[in-house]
């Protein structure tokens, strides 16, 4: 019988360990942390799912939360100079996007992986460890991968991309926030500073979620947005995320924020991302191939709101490709034949999509003044985070 190894339980890893054991493979997944330590750390993201990606999840038996999470409906974009409110307006989604902790849903995704008969390898086995382990699977799949692992994927040539983070995040899950009246997610616009991105989201063990607010700072390195410390505690970066709302955004706006209390001793996280664009065929000392996906091969900064939706489908792609060959062989021509559909379709227009929010060019702000006096713009605006691939207008190729 076919044999998968699986390295990382994240967006990607998990899902596709499941839709792989629900057809009748066995799999290993290998991960650091088992649900109970998952559960009691920090917050990963501010990851918000659109209605694809939530199809995908309900189809595979994943979609726990559909029916508990609060509904996204779209976007409210405003934009803010000096502290005063320059332009606003809103765009809606075709259908709702929703926002569970990672924490959440990883948790539940392990715990029902082991008991359907999933294998489950708790360690951070080194290259030449997971080299001679691959040797006793058909396929080993890189879902998560960091220093000497990740260097045995060459970068993509064709892409051009930034050797610093765009941006510092500062996230933070709050309690107490009061919901937005129309059901939509924030999205501040501070020019020469960075951005506010906030949503509603379900967060807690299993079986004991509750709303939340999600609130994220992407602040240009070095700008006075950029002052949360990331060696401080939980409450000290929350109270100079507070001075932060006083500072620059309306009272209004600040006032909403800045009554929230974090959820948990987890419910902070800072730190910046560098976007990486790999080949997705990685090669092991031995010579064997294997095969990489979600943030190992396309990895972005989370301000596009595209990192969790390009992992599931990833995910997805991949669980179709094994399952429809399910008996091989895996080798370099197959891995890249399954790979070339997630990434021309999803991982290479989301990468494009989020890059040009984060440095837009002319059409973009011509494209949000529109916005401002045209519902139906808005509405195709705020559809593009759902279907990056559908703005090819505005990101081009990349160069």
């Amino acid at each position: 019988m076919t044999r998968v190894q699986i390295l990382g339980a994240g967006e990607c890893g998990l899902p596709l360990a499941r839709r792989l054991l629900d057809g009748g493979i066995l799999v290993t997944l290998v991960t650091d942390r088992d649900a109970e330590a998952v559960l009691s750390g920090s917050v990963t993201s501010t990851q918000l799912k659109f209605p694809r990606t939530l199809d995908l999840e309900s189809a595979a038996g994943l979609g726990h939360w559909r029916t508990l999470a609060p509904d996204v409906l779209g976007i409210r974009f405003t934009m803010v100079v000096e502290g005063s409110v320059v332009d606003q307006w809103s765009g809606r989604f075709s259908r709702p996007a929703q926002s569970v902790d990672q924490r959440t849903a990883h948790a539940r995704w392990l715990t029902d992986f082991v008991a359907a008969g999933g294998e489950l390898d708790l360690g951070s086995p080194s290259v030449p460890e997971i080299d001679s382990r691959a040797a006793g699977y058909d396929l080993t799949v890189v879902t998560r991968a960091s220093g000497e692992l990740a260097a045995c994927f060459a970068d993509d040539p064709r892409w051009t991309l930034p050797t610093e983070p765009a941006r510092r995040m500062a996230v933070f899950y709050l309690d107490g926030v009061a919901p937005d009246p129309d059901g939509l997610g924030t999205y501040v616009a501070l020019p020469g500073l960075g951005e506010l991105v906030s949503a509603p989201a379900l967060t807690g063990p299993p079986g004991q979620e509750r709303r939340c607010e999600t609130l994220l700072f992407a602040a240009i390195p070095g700008r006075p947005l950029d002052i949360v410390d990331a060696r401080g505690t939980a409450a000290a970066r929350w109270q100079q995320a507070r001075e932060l709302l006083d500072s620059h955004l309306p009272p209004a706006f600040s006032a909403r924020f800045r009554v929230g209390e974090l959820t948990d001793a987890g419910a902070t996280l800072v730190g910046g991302v560098t976007p990486v664009m790999r080949q997705p065929i990685g090669t092991l000392p031995s010579g064997r191939p294997i095969l990489g996906g979600a943030d190992v091969v396309c990895r972005m900064d989370p301000g596009g709101a595209q990192g969790a939706n390009n992992a599931v489908h990833c995910g997805t792609h991949y669980g179709r490709a094994i399952l429809d060959n399910p008996w091989g062989p895996f080798d370099r021509d197959w891995m890249a034949a399954a790979a070339e559909p997630w990434l021309t379709d999803i991982a290479h227009p989301a990468a494009r999509w989020t890059l040009t929010l984060l440095d837009p060019p002319e059409s973009l702000g011509r494209l949000m003044l529109a916005a401002s006096r045209d519902s139906s713009i808005a509405d195709a605006f705020a559809e593009t985070f759902v279907h990056p691939a559908g703005s090819d207008l505005l990101t081009g190729t990349p160069s």
